[in-house]
């Protein structure tokens, strides 16, 4: 029940994101209201996503016995997504934005490896596995966006210094496996899952370049400090609880860039390609295995170190932009 309850509170979050920049909008308008209407933008993208995922620990909470113990990796990951925006100008400087994405992970590949040397030697077991899923971003943020004249080029740039928070979602799904060490074959009725989330607040900075009468350039770059959490369901292992068979809490950071051409199709649509990079990384954290005993039904909690996580995605997409005059 527990488990049913915390994914909710998670989905909620999400929607509070999001609700809460509606919310925000909806008040800012009205408090600005003497002063001259806002202005809006709405925009809805396409994305295709290429990832990255994975994760070790070690035998002990000091790092040791041996200093990698577990292994596990995502890689290939294949993710067609849709991205949704809304953006408030109010005057000619305060920018409130939203964000949101939601992709399914449609391809991709699984490996899960034990180690009983250190530096990954003298391996025991492993698994080639099918890697699905699928992830999930929000993100509410406030700027303040200077405008600054190049005359030289005749043009205006113009710059936002961006303040905000955001939670990204990984839920990894692990199928179709095969024992290679030892080489036993298929493992039947395999389903496990690693449900992942980073949230936190971040600082970025949004640039829009003039390059003609209809086109621009758009550079966006973001730093986020992640408190990291996960729960897995290893739904093979009978030593381990259902449905949390472990957890891991770290710290971490993140860093997103973006480079966008934007061209300007009428008064009201402009449409962007754009491409981004994540990379996120946790430091040193802790792992938490729920065991099980097989008589009693008691379960015990035995912690361990996570060595760290690593999610890195690479990104193209085309998104249409309408703002509202």
């Amino acid at each position: 029940m527990w488990y049913w309850i915390g994914r909710d509170v998670q989905w909620l979050m999400h929607f509070v994101v999001l609700g809460g920049a509606a919310g925000v909008m909806l008040l800012c308008s009205t408090l600005t209201a003497a002063q001259g209407l806002p202005r809006y933008e709405l925009s809805l993208g396409a994305d295709y996503r290429l990832a990255e995922f994975d994760w070790s620990i070690a035998g002990e909470l000091n790092g040791t016995a041996p200093n990698v113990l577990s292994e596990l990796t995502w890689t290939d990951l294949e993710i067609p997504q849709v991205s949704a925006a809304a953006r408030v100008n109010f005057g000619r400087h305060v920018v409130l934005q939203a964000n949101g994405a939601y992709g399914e992970i449609i391809s991709g590949k699984n490996q899960d490896s034990d180690y009983a040397g250190e530096n990954r030697s003298s391996e025991f077991s492993r698994s080639n596995n099918a890697g699905r899923g699928r992830i999930d971003e929000a993100s509410l943020a406030l700027g303040y966006r200077f405008r600054v004249y190049d005359s030289l080029a005749g043009r205006y740039a113009h710059i936002t210094p961006l303040a905000g928070y955001s939670l990204h979602h990984q839920n990894l799904k692990i199928k179709d496996g095969v024992q290679t060490i030892p080489a036993t074959g298929p493992l039947a009725d395999l389903s496990s899952t690693y449900d992942a989330q980073w949230q936190g607040p971040w600082l970025g900075l949004n640039m829009r370049l003039e390059a003609g009468e209809r086109t621009a350039l758009l550079v966006d770059m973001a730093y986020h400090w992640a408190d990291y959490s996960a729960e897995a369901d290893w739904n093979l292992r009978d030593d381990l609880a259902h449905p949390v068979s472990y957890r891991h809490a770290a710290t971490g950071e993140g860093v997103i860039a973006a480079l966008g051409v934007v061209h300007a199709l009428s008064r009201h649509w402009e449409v962007v390609a754009r491409i981004e990079s994540q990379h996120w990384t946790t430091d040193p954290g802790v792992d938490t295995v729920y065991l099980i005993d097989a008589g009693s039904g008691a379960v015990s909690a035995v912690t361990t170190r996570l060595n760290a996580v690593h999610w890195k995605s690479r990104l193209l997409g085309i998104t249409a932009i309408y703002r509202f005059m």
